[in-house]
């Protein structure tokens, strides 16, 4: 019987890296933006049509899963819109959803170092029409922490999909450890799956802002909104998605050297605010060599 991988993300914890590495392995059958393999219910019928395809697993991947938002999957975030709903919901919402539709999957949760996850949220939100500086973010995702609007709490949502899926088909692995080592990573995802290792890809995609990028992005950004009609807005959001700016921004710097926005720039009582969202994996033996990133209990 051909299993089924649901990996839900984080949002930049490799999730495109991984997405190259379902799509070449010989025993998974993954599509880019479909499900369970399949990009739409044609693919089912030609599949059954066809011969057997070899694969050992289906694979569904969107790090929107772990993190719903309306927009998700829209080339142009509208961050002026509120949230239709609370982060926690919206994760029950999408949690119970899948296990009707899938009971028996695997469940691959990517997560990454709250430090470094804030960097992450902030480059998504200036690479996708952002215009807050650095600190007013930071002082919004600290108004929405305690209610776990952010959905960054590793171990509420580790527990909603063991809850529904078993602990034993719950697969939680650290980015840091793809980060360092990507064949480490992958081989211990295939012995989990067993299937045979296969070699990780070496190229980067869809890296995070550059310190620098992450300082200008929001400012050209408030101009250009400012200045613009909304056509040619969506054709710089665009741009900026796709960080065709970068040169320019180099020239920027460099007349006009802005503070680059790095993890010392988290304020310390953010970042102590995750503290304890991650304690259900102070021993998993994969996040030792990582506890400072995961802000374990003291």
């Amino acid at each position: 019987m051909t299993g089924h991988l649901i990996h839900i993300g984080y949002p930049k914890t490799g999730s495109n890296f991984l997405r190259r590495w379902f799509r070449g392995h010989p025993r998974l059958a993954y599509a880019d933006g479909g499900i369970a393999g399949f990009h739409n219910v044609y693919d089912i019928v030609k599949a059954g049509a066809g011969l057997p395809s070899g694969a050992l697993y289906r694979v569904t991947s969107a790090e929107g899963l772990a993190t719903p938002q309306p927009t998700f999957g829209d080339r142009i975030s509208e961050y002026e819109r509120p949230r239709p709903v609370r982060m926690d919901e919206a994760q029950a919402a999408v949690c119970r959803m899948l296990a009707g539709l899938f009971p028996t999957a695997s469940v691959l949760i990517v997560t990454r170092g709250f430090r470094a996850a804030v960097l992450s949220m902030y480059s998504e939100f200036a690479r996708n029409g952002g215009n807050l500086e650095f600190a007013p973010f930071c002082a919004h995702l600290e108004t929405v922490m305690p209610s776990r609007e952010d959905g960054w709490d590793y171990c509420y949502l580790i527990g909603l999909y063991t809850a529904a899926f078993g602990a034993s088909n719950v697969i939680v692995m650290p980015y840091e450890l793809l980060r360092d080592d990507p064949d480490a990573f992958t081989n211990t995802l295939a012995d989990r799956l067993g299937v045979e290792h296969f070699a990780a890809p070496r190229e980067r995609v869809n890296t995070s802002l550059s310190p620098e990028e992450l300082y200008w992005y929001p400012r050209i950004t408030r101009i250009v909104k400012k200045a613009a009609p909304r056509r040619l807005f969506h054709s710089y959001a665009l741009a900026a998605f796709k960080n065709r700016l970068r040169i320019p921004i180099r020239v920027l710097q460099r007349l006009r050297p802005g503070a680059p926005v790095t993890a010392a720039a988290v304020p310390e009582r953010l970042a102590e605010a995750f503290r304890g969202r991650a304690d259900c994996l102070r021993d998993h033996p994969l996040y030792q060599a990582y506890a400072p990133d995961y802000l374990f209990q003291l």
